[in-house]
């Protein structure tokens, strides 16, 4: 692994376990195995370095995404949630899986958990990556469920919101994915049963 990206992975461990404020450039340092003035050759400092985390985390998850032609954002094709039955189960089961299973994202959303009352940027990621953003990307999914008639109608974001309350537990619970993926499977199960029109 190349010095910078070092920096930032055990920066990011630090981070993740201690919280910003109490790690300083010196303990990066050493957790690196570099002297401070060496980091200094490459981050001006401390929050140049969780600047650049959150850059690689978020790199990092739009490769995933796109790799497994899954999509990254509301702008994305959603068709592939068009689907239904063991087809539509999966390919939930492959989005979700990112979140408990890559190392990087799961420091990360330690990180952002420990750090979200402490750090106003750390607050505000949290809430934009973990609460607001799958909202309203599962929102759009399911108004266009809706209109293919794949879904019943109703009001798309209470339904988003429903939805993603389940798997936001899942995330807070600390699991890995071995213990969230059945439970999960059976969240889905339930939900699609709950909306998803018969006929279809």
């Amino acid at each position: 692994m190349p010095t910078k990206e070092k920096i930032i992975w055990e920066a990011l461990g630090l981070f993740s376990t201690r919280g910003y404020a109490a790690v300083s450039v010196r303990d990066i340092a050493a957790a690196v195995g570099i002297r401070e003035s060496s980091l200094y050759n490459h981050f001006q400092g401390k929050r140049a370095i969780f600047d650049a985390i959150v850059d690689i985390c978020w790199s990092k998850a739009e490769e995933y995404y796109h790799t497994h032609s899954l999509p990254f954002s509301a702008e994305d094709d959603l068709t592939i949630f068009q689907h239904t039955g063991q087809e539509l189960e999966e390919t939930i089961l492959e989005v979700f899986r990112f979140f408990f299973e890559d190392p990087w994202n799961t420091r990360f959303r330690r990180l952002l958990t420990i750090c979200q009352f402490e750090d106003r940027r750390a607050g505000e990621l949290y809430r934009q990556l973990y609460c607001r953003y799958p909202v309203e990307v599962q929102e759009k999914i399911f108004a266009e469920l809706m209109e293919k008639g794949i879904f019943r109608t109703g009001d798309p974001s209470a339904l988003a919101g429903q939805f993603y309350g389940g798997v936001f537990l899942l995330l807070c619970s600390g699991e890995g994915w071995e213990q969230a993926e059945p439970r999960l499977r059976e969240h889905i199960r339930q939900f699609t049963d709950a909306y998803m029109l018969k006929q279809q």
